[in-house]
């Protein structure tokens, strides 16, 4: 384990789990809507191409501009993606653009004035729109985030109707938040939860790991 350069100060948010996909869109939005509103720069990762089309339609029915990355302009992807601590800027991408690319609260460009304005609204928060099939590449996402001791956040918004939940999730994870008392169009941020996500998750990493290893 390799200590960091500088301390990491990001704040990474609990998950938070709805029963739909419709409720953890509207949630998205709104919580898109509440940092862009006050200029803080967001990094929005999708697990593929159809998702990061689809989250750029909702934020186009509420009128809120961005940029879309998934690998299709791979040329410009570096230079966005190392712009993406701007004021004001919405950047949805999947987890393969823009790889090894820091990114500067304030802008490539940006003298102190401006990146001090960035790290007071809280630096580049990172929203994850559901949980990736591995932890590794969760990890990475919120890495883009609080590089070099600078601020920053990261969250994670999960539906029980998400690929990874649905295949591979609990199927007692339903009747845990009946028990919670988990009312429609609400959300909740739980232990017990975290650990069936975290599970689901390992599932997945053991049978990829199964696949490697019989091709070998």
């Amino acid at each position: 384990s390799i200590p960091t350069n500088k301390t990491m100060i990001r704040k990474d948010w609990n998950d938070q789990i709805f029963r739909t996909t419709k409720e953890k869109d509207d949630a998205i939005v709104n919580k898109i809507l509440d940092c862009n509103k006050a200029g803080q720069p967001l990094l929005v990762f999708t697990a593929t191409i159809n998702k990061s089309e689809h989250n750029s339609n909702l934020l186009s029915k509420k009128k809120i501009n961005h940029t879309v990355l998934n690998a299709k302009t791979h040329e410009k992807e570096a230079d966005i993606i190392a712009d993406a601590g701007k004021k004001g800027s919405v950047i949805i991408t999947t987890s393969i653009s823009g790889r090894g690319v820091d990114i500067k609260l304030g802008g490539k460009n940006s003298d102190i004035s401006i990146k001090n304005e960035i790290k007071s609204l809280g630096g580049l928060f990172v929203i994850g729109t559901e949980r990736m099939e591995s932890r590794r590449v969760d990890n990475q996402a919120r890495g883009r985030s609080g590089r070099q001791g600078d601020e920053g956040n990261s969250i994670f918004f999960v539906s029980l109707e998400d690929d990874l939940m649905r295949i591979f999730g609990s199927d007692s994870m339903n009747s845990i938040l009946e028990k919670l008392g988990l009312k429609d169009g609400e959300s909740i941020d739980h232990p017990w939860i975290n650990k069936a996500l975290e599970r689901a998750q390992q599932k997945v990493e053991a049978r990829n790991f199964d696949i490697r290893k019989t091709l070998i």
